[in-house]
Formats: C-alpha cells, sequence, structure tokens
C-alpha cells in the first residue's frame, strides 16, 4: 500500500542527476546526510511527521529492500547501538559524497542549532556553523527574543560525521521566552511572530535542511 503523502503536496527539490539514486533514494538520504536514523522513522507512515519532509513512496517492504540494496552498494551501513530493537542506519562517506554530487550543499551556509539547557529561567541555544559569518547572521536573527550572546572558534567535533570541516564556528545565546499567554496576549504576540518568521526567511543566509538548501542552489 502507497503512502498518502504525494511528491506534488511538496516543492521541487534540486538534484543534479549526476548518479543512479532514485528520487525515493534521494529522499531517505536527505534526512540522514547528517545524522543516523532507525527504520521504523524511515517507514513512510512516520517520515513526514517525523522529520517535516517530503516523503518517499515506498511500502514498508520495498523500504526494507531498498535498505539492504543501499548496504550492499556502501552507501548506507548499519551501526552496532540500538534503539529499542532496531539498529541504526548511518550513511557512509561513498553515501555522503554521492548525496553531495546532488543536492549540491553550500556548506559555507550550513549549520545546526540546539537547546541544550534551560537555566534558572533562560533558555540557552547552540549553533554551530562551517563560517563565521552564517553563524553571526543566525545570531542577528534568532532567536526572537532579546538575548545575550558568546561566540567561539573550535574544532571540528564531527558536525558532519562523513566530511570534516576542521573548524567550526559557534555561538551560544541565553534569553527568557513567555511561557504562560493570556487570550489578549497571545493575540497580540501572533501577528508578530508571523512577520517575525517572514523577515527570518527572507533574510537569512543559512540552511540546516534539504528544504532550507533551495533557497541557494542554482536550479
Amino acid at each position: 500500500m502507497k503512502t498518502d503523502y504525494e511528491p506534488h503536496n511538496w516543492p521541487k527539490l534540486h538534484r543534479s542527476h549526476f548518479s543512479n539514486l532514485t528520487d525515493d533514494e534521494l529522499l531517505i538520504l536527505d534526512v540522514m546526510f547528517s545524522y543516523s536514523v532507525t527504520y521504523p522513522m524511515l517507514r513512510a507512515c512516520n517520515f513526514v511527521p517525523q522529520f517535516n519532509s517530503q516523503s518517499h513512496t515506498l511500502t514498508d517492504d520495498e523500504l526494507k529492500s531498498t535498505l539492504r540494496r543501499m548496504v550492499a552498494d556502501g552507501i548506507v551501513d548499519l551501526q552496532e547501538h540500538r534503539f529499542g530493537n532496531h539498529r541504526y542506519v548511518s550513511i557512509t562517506a561513498h553515501g555522503g559524497e554521492l548525496w553531495a554530487s546532488e543536492r549540491c550543499p553550500i556548506w559555507d551556509r550550513y549549520c545546526t542549532e540546539s537547546y541544550p539547557a534551560f537555566i534558572r529561567g533562560r533558555t540557552i541555544m547552540s549553533v554551530k556553523c562551517v563560517s563565521s559569518f552564517v553563524r553571526d547572521d543566525f545570531l542577528r536573527l534568532w532567536p526572537e527574543y532579546p538575548a545575550r550572546t558568546k561566540t567561539a572558534t573550535v574544532r571540528d567535533n564531527g558536525l558532519i560525521h562523513w566530511r570534516d570541516f576542521g573548524t567550526l564556528h559557534v555561538g551560544l545565546a541565553s534569553y527568557t521566552e513567555p511561557i504562560e499567554w493570556t487570550p489578549d496576549e497571545y493575540n497580540e504576540w501572533l501577528p508578530k511572530h508571523l512577520a517575525y518568521m517572514e523577515r527570518v526567511e527572507t533574510e537569512r543566509s543559512w540552511w540546516r535542511s534539504v528544504g532550507e538548501l533551495q533557497k541557494f542552489v542554482d536550479r
């Protein structure tokens, strides 16, 4: 049985057609290029809510056979550590280069963010970028609330396990955000928030996912 998520519901993603990867295989690698996943996460019924990304069209049996073929071809491998009863699936260096040849990532614009702590009522956000310009631009636009920030340059500690960037540019932001709203406060905040998000999308110089990358790739 095919998934209910049809490709025409999502923007068309750039690909170079440099490799023999199918569109479904490429969509799977899109969510694996920076971290490992498990088989249940990759099932079509879970793909969209898990990754907020266009889903492949493979049935469960087709997905299993596709992953077996990708393992045999050296594109992905199965890691020994497990989540529940499922081993993690990880992209290999060979698979990463194939993926990059298709999606044409602009690495100088790549970044990741995380929220490692909540201390004394303040949210701590961390951003890691390949370039200092993107780090500083990220901190200029994000977070939404006034923040105290710090920056540093560190050795690459595995931002992407199959690619070495040498150094990374890190930013930390500490800020307070509302945790309780009255209806009137929320109604006043919402249009400001939507305008802010539109500004971020217009001005951002970074990408964190293949969907965000589309703003910068040549079509």
